[in-house]
């Protein structure tokens, strides 16, 4: 691997995308892949550094994705809790001022 295809040197003029920067996706255009990949989708052999790289990336995409999902999860649950006690709160706003009020220190007037 060069070091375009490496990230450390990126050549604009390169077709290819470097292979940190790949996403993941196929955005129709084999051209525009990482050297890599490409090599892996005409079933051509890869050398170590090339199969220790092309793992890494999936590992960081891999990652990134279980991340991506938590946040998400997370938000989701937090939207509900949120509903739910607003829900609870416009219903029964008679008692929750009551229950309020029994809370609160008795006026010294």
């Amino acid at each position: 691997m060069d070091k375009h295809e490496k990230g450390i040197e990126i050549d604009p003029t390169r077709a290819d995308l470097p292979l940190p920067l790949w996403k993941g996706k196929y955005g129709g255009d084999l051209k525009r892949l990482p050297r890599v990949v490409q090599k892996l989708l005409h079933r051509r052999i890869l050398s170590p550094e090339e199969k220790a790289e092309l793992l890494w990336r999936f590992y960081e995409l891999d990652l990134a994705a279980r991340v991506r999902q938590r946040v998400l999860w997370t938000a989701f649950f937090v939207i509900c809790v949120a509903g739910i006690t607003g829900y609870f709160a416009l219903t029964h706003w008679s008692w929750l001022l009551s229950r309020l009020d029994m809370l609160a220190p008795p006026s010294t007037k």
